[in-house]
Parts: structure tokens; C-alpha cells; sequence
């Protein structure tokens, strides 16, 4: 008689990321203010101009001038800023309930330009504000150095007083999953259909068939085989 014995399955591991609210800056409070002026001018002056009576002859000048204050405060700006997630997975943009996110395998080119910090992907770019993001900026550096340092095109010095990473820094959340349809499998090329089939870089976040796995990161050279993670 032949004895089986049940191999117990290692634990996921867990996946973390932090997310970051944006800062109130100077610039994101004067935005909101002449925001709040353009939108009471351009208010005044559809009321001036449709709703009275008597229009008075300043109410399209009103309801123009309102509308250029208004739309350059939101374009000049910060106070759209979003809230960023960056962890295990890469960079994320947090919009209401929806997530786009950035894998760290998928960076191309980080940069600084002008105010924003800048993450250039394949297929998506994301424009940073660091007044409104210091810490998640950060923390982005901090990973990304680690993680695949060729993309990273900055030198911290370049920021002024940007904060160190600190552990307490943002809230530290468990990533839900990641989006695998569509994507191809790094060291063959071959779609992946279902998350139960990829396995992921730890370091990276390049993704593998499970039977695929080599024994080193195609785009970070890190280590893999039993090390890459099961979604």
C-alpha cells in the first residue's frame, strides 16, 4: 500500500502598497481661490446675460472673464491632484474607485520636469506634482532605485527639500490584485489568460507563466524560480 501525503501549499504572499492623500500647497490654495472667483464671475455673468431681465452690457465680458480664471486654476494648478498608491506592483493613480496602475517592469524613463515628476511607461505616462505629492514622490524615488534602477533619470538632489521615506509615511494597504489579461509572458511570449496561471517578479512585478518561470528576472535579473509570487 502506497502512502500519499498531502503537501500543504505555502501561503500567498501578501502584496503591499502605500497610499498617499495630496498635500494642501500654496499653489493648490491660490488655485482653489481663483478658482472659486472665476466660477462666481462666470456665474454672474450667465446670469447677467440669459436669466436677467436687463441684461447688462458687461455680462459676456463677466461670464469670459470667469471662464478663463477658472479654467487656468485648474490647469495651473494642484488641487486636481489624486491620491498615488506605490508598492510591491509599482505607481498608482487613484481615481474615485478606479485604479490605473504603472508596474515598475513596465517603467521606461522617470524624470523631473519643471514641477511634476514625471513616469513614463509603455503604455501610459504619469505627471506628478510634487508640491502636492513630496512624500509619495519619495518613496518612488526610494523604490524605483532599488527596484530598476536604469529607468531612473533623476538625481534626488534635483528636488530640493524632498522628505526622506519613512516608515510611518502614507497608509499601508494589501493590494487586491493585478490586472494579468492582456499581458504576455515575459520569458515566452505568450498570453495569459487567467491570474491563476501568472506568477510575478517580487522585485519588479514582471509577470511569467507559473510554467514558464526562469531562474532570473528577464527585465530586473532577480532572482526567481520558487521565489516569484502566485497571484
Amino acid at each position: 500500500m502506497v502512502e500519499t501525503k498531502n503537501k500543504k501549499k505555502s501561503p500567498k504572499r501578501e502584496r503591499k502598497e502605500r497610499r498617499f492623500q495630496p498635500e494642501q500647497t500654496y499653489s493648490s490654495n491660490a488655485a482653489i481661490a481663483a478658482g472659486m472667483l472665476g466660477a462666481l464671475a462666470a456665474g454672474a455673468g450667465v446670469w447677467g446675460q440669459w436669466i436677467s431681465e436687463n441684461p447688462p452690457v458687461y455680462a459676456p465680458y463677466l461670464f469670459g472673464g470667469g471662464a478663463v480664471v477658472l479654467g487656468a486654476a485648474l490647469w495651473f494648478g494642484d488641487a486636481g491632484a489624486v491620491p498615488i498608491r506605490v508598492g510591491d506592483a509599482g505607481i498608482a493613480l487613484e481615481r474615485g474607485t478606479e485604479l490605473t496602475r504603472l508596474a515598475w517592469c513596465d517603467l521606461e524613463k522617470v524624470s523631473f520636469e519643471g514641477k511634476q515628476l514625471v513616469a513614463k511607461g509603455k503604455s501610459a505616462t504619469f505627471s506628478i506634482p510634487i508640491g502636492a505629492h513630496p512624500k509619495a514622490v519619495a518613496w518612488i524615488l526610494a523604490e524605483g532605485t532599488k527596484r530598476v534602477p536604469d529607468a531612473m533619470n533623476v538625481k534626488r538632489s534635483e528636488l530640493g527639500d524632498l522628505p526622506e521615506p519613512k516608515d510611518l509615511d502614507g497608509e499601508l494597504v494589501t493590494m487586491d490584485g493585478v490586472q494579468v489579461a492582456g499581458r504576455v509572458c515575459a520569458a515566452s511570449g505568450k498570453p495569459i489568460a487567467f491570474e491563476r496561471d501568472a506568477r510575478l517578479c517580487a522585485n519588479c512585478a514582471q509577470i511569467y507563466l507559473k510554467d514558464q518561470v526562469p531562474k532570473k528576472c528577464a527585465t530586473c535579473d532577480a532572482e526567481l524560480g520558487t521565489r516569484a509570487i502566485e497571484l
